[in-house]
């Protein structure tokens, strides 16, 4: 019997994100993903139960491996604004490195077992909740629903990454979410 390899998983991880975020998930087959990775058949289940498991997996592996980088990098010691900014910009590098996922993202609404994902997206939420609690506890900004911010950063993110310019710059897409969130759109309050 064949052990599991941790880089055997990851190419077939890649190939399998590359076929579904270009084509309709029902065209995708496993024998497809199989023959891409140059692995066997059998040997994908190993690693995955069924094509929907692989799904699932390449967006709960993408979310988790955010999560890492912020974890990893976004500190207490750090001011709320460098934090708020440091996060934006580390989703946005992730974004343009992976840009598969968001594609994979989009489908997933009308996918069966997306209920399996949801622990994932709130972790990843709630760490920006947090950052954004932070920010409003010490009056570096007002927030009266840091809950519901949270959710525009990643959205704003995979809306620019999958709809928006396709020539925009990582950089001068993460200066444009940076800018609405401390400007606005307008210098006077909407009224």
């Amino acid at each position: 019997m064949q052990r599991p390899d941790e880089k055997k998983r990851q190419k077939i991880t890649a190939t399998a994100a590359k076929l579904f975020a270009t084509r309709p998930f029902h065209e995708v087959r496993l024998d497809d993903v199989a023959a891409a990775a140059q692995v066997g058949k059998g040997t994908l289940y190993i690693y995955f139960k069924s094509k929907e498991d692989l799904y699932r997996s390449l967006i709960h592996d993408g979310v988790m491996q955010i999560m890492e980088q912020l974890s990893q990098s976004i500190t207490n010691d750090l001011s709320p604004g460098d934090a708020l900014e440091k996060t934006i910009r580390l989703m946005v590098t992730f974004a343009y490195a992976h840009p598969y996922l968001f594609e994979l993202m989009r489908a997933i609404d009308s996918f069966k077992g997306r209920e399996s994902l949801l622990p994932a997206r709130r972790q990843l939420i709630g760490f920006i909740e947090q950052v954004l609690r932070r920010g409003a506890d010490q009056q570096s900004w007002t927030d009266p629903h840091p809950q519901l911010t949270a959710v525009f950063i990643p959205g704003l993110i995979r809306s620019a990454i999958l709809y928006g310019p396709k020539d925009i710059k990582e950089k001068a897409l993460a200066d444009q979410i940076l800018r609405l969130f401390r400007h606005g759109l307008q210098k006077e309050t909407f009224r």
